[in-house]
């Protein structure tokens, strides 16, 4: 346990050491769970002044039920204007669209193509 505390740097590093214990998993079981690749989890705790991707944390909420900002808050991201001008619909979206098989994920982005060139097309002023 005193290694664990010798690790821990951050929120996120802490809560992650803090959702493994409770849950009974390996760093590299938690990266698989999420989907991520095997070291993902072990590098953010082996790393913790390396800021996770915006995506990573949406799959550790969309997993670990925590929501979304508050991981990203916990990872240092929130305040990353890209980050903050996020609505929560769009983060809702993205955590969706992670969810989502490769081939599914194809159909929606054609979708939305079909839609932004409707709404160009002026399309959406009509209705």
């Amino acid at each position: 346990m005193s290694k664990k505390k010798q690790i821990i740097t951050t929120p996120l590093t802490a809560w992650l050491f803090e959702y493994m214990d409770e849950h009974d998993l390996t760093p590299t079981g938690l990266s698989l769970q999420a989907g991520l690749s095997a070291g993902s989890i072990r590098s953010l705790i082996k790393f913790p002044e390396r800021k996770p991707k915006v995506e990573t944390c949406l799959r550790l909420s969309d997993i670990t039920g925590k929501p979304a900002e508050e991981i990203l808050q916990m990872a240092g991201l929130h305040g990353i204007p890209e980050v903050a001008m996020m609505s929560p619909e769009r983060i809702e979206i993205l955590q969706r669209f992670q969810r989502l098989p490769g081939r599914l994920k194809l159909l929606l982005l054609k979708v939305a193509k079909d839609l932004d060139e409707f709404a160009q097309e002026g399309g959406a002023a009509q209705g």
